[in-house]
């Protein structure tokens, strides 16, 4: 493990690159931070590029595990001084480790209507703390996977990956325009379900037995016409008080939970 404690260092500035979208898009590369985030990553078979780990931390058991398995895996591994650590990882909360990883989705064929399958489909969601967390939620529910739809926010930027708490290395994410994702539900054998403020149909009252595609829209304008009029059914989430709408994250994790229900 070598020893870092120089901004202008080539792997520093990588990881410094890897903040902006266009860093990581020419790169290929995305940042993880935490002990139990990398850990997650080394268990669901992601091989690292790089490890960097706080050298005040560095003795630590799971650190120092970290940095044997990703030094056997062929990652460049450093010793990154704390006041440069600090400037890397995020200001509150900060980790004593980051790893960088290549970005991988998933192909469209894993989208398969296999028994009990339940995918979620997301139409430009655009908030990557609600991407985070919507995949950490299918992650906790034991859902199939998450499908991007158009254009929509990086699942690779910090925030995003933040928010999954290392559930972005457990979970397919596929990303589709809009004519796969209309060929993809049209054809759906199974059950598609559409989440949509107009509907008139309670989403509890809906069987989810079949192999099940939950269409939930972007935030502010919700699922497009287009794509909800694909739908089987459409369905609401009933509100008594003064809100009209939910947050995005929390409306999808009410349906994956109950789409989930009778296997959990």
């Amino acid at each position: 493990m070598k020893d870092l404690s120089s901004a202008q260092n080539p792997l520093i500035k990588l990881v410094r690159s890897l903040d902006d979208r266009k860093g990581r898009r020419e790169s290929g590369l995305f940042v993880a931070e935490g002990a139990k985030v990398v850990a997650t990553a080394r268990d669901q078979g992601w091989a690292p590029h790089a490890l960097l780990i706080d050298q005040a931390a560095a003795d630590r058991p799971i650190l120092a595990s970290l940095a044997r398995w990703a030094a056997a895996a062929g990652a460049e591994v450093a010793a990154v001084s704390t006041p440069l650590m600090e400037r890397l990882v995020a200001k509150d909360n900060p980790q004593a480790v980051l790893g960088v990883f290549h970005q991988q989705t998933a192909e469209p064929a894993v989208v398969q209507p296999t028994p009990g399958a339940v995918w979620v489909v997301l139409e430009e969601v655009r908030d990557p703390g609600n991407l985070g967390t919507i995949v950490r939620t299918v992650d906790a529910a034991g859902a199939s996977g998450v499908i991007l739809v158009g254009t929509t926010c990086d699942p690779f930027s910090t925030d995003a990956v933040r928010a999954t708490m290392g559930s972005l290395f457990a979970v397919p994410v596929v990303r589709i325009g809009l004519e796969a994702a209309l060929a993809l539900t049209t054809s759906w054998p199974g059950l598609v379900v559409a989440s949509h403020l107009q509907a008139a149909v309670d989403f509890r009252t809906v069987d989810y037995t079949p192999p099940t595609l939950l269409l939930m829209g972007r935030e502010g304008p919700g699922l497009s016409d287009t794509l909800a009029a694909t739908a089987g059914v459409r369905v609401r989430i009933p509100m008594a008080g003064g809100a009209d709408s939910l947050n995005l994250a929390i409306a999808s994790a009410l349906m994956i939970y109950e789409a989930r229900r009778a296997r959990l």
